[in-house]
């Protein structure tokens, strides 16, 4: 008995396994306290209990940190309202006062309202007097890039967000500044242009560089030279376009470019990246402010790439000269409408077209900009380290002005010398509609291929157009007529004042001598 009953004997020694002070014991084995001595141990439910408030504190610090960088507070009034040096808006004499219900903006927990969290974050701090502008600026700084992940833009509100465009371009100066100027009023930041033809000429590329924004490549060896370094020449993906003329080599080259976009935007910290054309618009909508800093922010964070459906420009005559501003027709994408109706109305559309669409019908895509990120050809995105989250845009679009001028047409006829048997025709064109256009000018002359042009392309039929804006395939938008004309009044106002001041100034110069 004596030898079952004490823990002594049963190997432990007197400082037991763990070689420290054990309990003691009664002459039945029971310690002492399991009988109501002094000695206690803590409950391991009693200290689950107990742990609960710190584990929830933690979590709502956690909560407030990946919360923009700070935490939403109660902001005395004057700390809401806008700055009228930092708000584009309020600049541009754009009306920023809310019309119905907004759709981007933020409601604290402590009853106050902002515009974003961010706003009410920089609020807060400018009313913190002891403190000088730079450390307020720099202790925000720190808050969103020391205790964020902002990869990609991951953690940032909308206005934080930096954006770019990429772009291979031969156009005119004069539509490449709208293009431009029109972007900048959606939220896009920066803007990579790889200019070619007479988008390439001196005074083109000068006048570019001008602009706030805007980076150039110019055609020249440097530029070959990097491209000819690219590991895309020796991958698969897109091997089936090497070697081929025409839209395909165009096509090797806009991924190549990409490329160079993609590795300079990683070094300045872009948080996305698009690539356009200049012949195409990013149009926002679902955001309030018309932004498309809005569209990305309003991503979950798991998203990697954003396809914005393409939208194609309608021409209604065939004299338009200015597509921009001439066009309000757009036939919307496949992923817009509702399938029976298109499936429906799909002959009526099409004609005796090849397609739906004119040229293609798979949108262009965004992309957050990270590690691994690389071009999948000019309309996607992928990614060397990881099989990307790709989703499209449920009401954003991009508007294809495709084919809205005749000029289009009498330009594109000498932009290749390609055979005109069918397998030459494939190596050369990539859209089956631009291989009708091209051997169509050897079956017809000018005025006959004006006639082409109106029955394929050109919608005059009221009855038709009528019936298709009914039922949702195609779309009125008057929007980028109205940005359009306002950025160039604008850009005519800056030139008219910088005239202005180069006369006072002769004057003066005159007067002194």
């Amino acid at each position: 008995d004596t030898m079952r009953s004490s823990p002594a004997r049963r190997g432990l020694g007197s400082g037991g396994l763990l070689g420290g002070p054990q309990p003691a014991y009664d002459h039945a084995g029971k310690p002492l306290h399991a009988l109501g001595g002094h000695e206690r141990r803590w409950s391991p439910l009693l200290v689950l209990f107990a742990s609960i408030p710190a584990a929830l504190a933690l979590l709502a610090l956690i909560l407030q940190v990946r919360d923009n960088g700070i935490a939403r507070h109660r902001l005395p009034p004057r700390a809401l309202r806008a700055d009228p040096v930092t708000d584009w808006r309020r600049r541009g004499g754009v009306d920023t006062e809310p019309h119905g219900i907004s759709g981007g903006g933020h409601f604290d927990v402590g009853g106050a309202t902002a515009r974003s969290s961010a706003e009410g974050a920089r609020a807060a701090f400018d009313n913190v007097g002891d403190a000088s502008a730079n450390a307020k600026h720099h202790e925000l700084a720190l808050t969103r890039e020391g205790l964020l992940n902002t990869a990609g833009g991951v953690g940032k509100d909308a206005e934080d967000l930096r954006v770019m465009i990429s772009t291979t371009t031969a156009d005119s100066l004069g539509k490449i500044l709208d293009w431009v100027d029109y972007h900048k009023l959606m939220g896009v930041d920066d803007f990579f242009m790889f200019v070619e033809g007479k988008a390439s000429a001196p005074e083109v590329v000068e006048a570019l560089r001008l602009e706030s924004g805007v980076r150039v490549w110019e055609p020249n060896a440097a530029l070959d030279a990097q491209r000819a370094k690219s590991r895309i020449w020796k991958e698969s993906w897109l091997g089936k376009f090497f070697d081929k003329p025409c839209n395909n080599e165009l096509f090797v080259r806009q991924s190549l470019n990409m490329e160079i976009a993609i590795q300079t935007a990683q070094r300045e910290k872009i948080d996305w990246h698009v690539h356009i054309d200049t012949d195409e618009l990013l149009h926002p909508a679902g955001s309030g402010a018309y932004s498309v800093k809005d569209v990305f922010a309003a991503l979950p964070a798991d998203v990697d790439t954003l396809v914005f459906p393409n939208y194609e420009a309608c021409p209604e005559t065939d004299e338009v000269k200015d597509p921009f501003r001439e066009v309000t027709l757009f036939k919307r994408n496949y992923d817009h409408v509702v399938r029976k109706t298109y499936m429906e109305s799909y002959r009526a559309i099409t004609g005796e077209n090849p397609n739906y669409f004119l040229t293609y019908g798979n949108g262009k895509s965004a992309a957050r900009v990270q590690d691994g990120l690389r071009p999948n050809g000019a309309h996607r995105f992928h990614n060397y380290l990881k099989t990307p989250v790709e989703v499209k845009a449920k009401e954003a679009a991009v508007l294809h002005y495709t084919y809205t001028t005749f000029d289009d047409i009498l330009s594109r006829k000498n932009r290749c010398d390609c055979p005109k048997d069918e397998e030459s025709l494939k190596e050369c064109f990539i859209l089956e509609f631009d291989r009708v256009l091209y051997t169509k000018w050897d079956e017809l002359d000018e005025t006959e291929m004006r006639a082409f042009y109106n029955e394929r392309v050109v919608y005059r039929d009221e009855t038709l157009k009528a019936r298709i804006l009914a039922n949702g395939l195609f779309a009125r938008m008057y929007t980028p007529q109205i940005v359009t004309q306002g950025v160039r009044a604008a850009r005519a106002e800056k030139a008219m004042d910088a005239l202005s001041r180069g006369g006072e100034e002769e004057e003066e110069d005159g007067g002194t001598a």
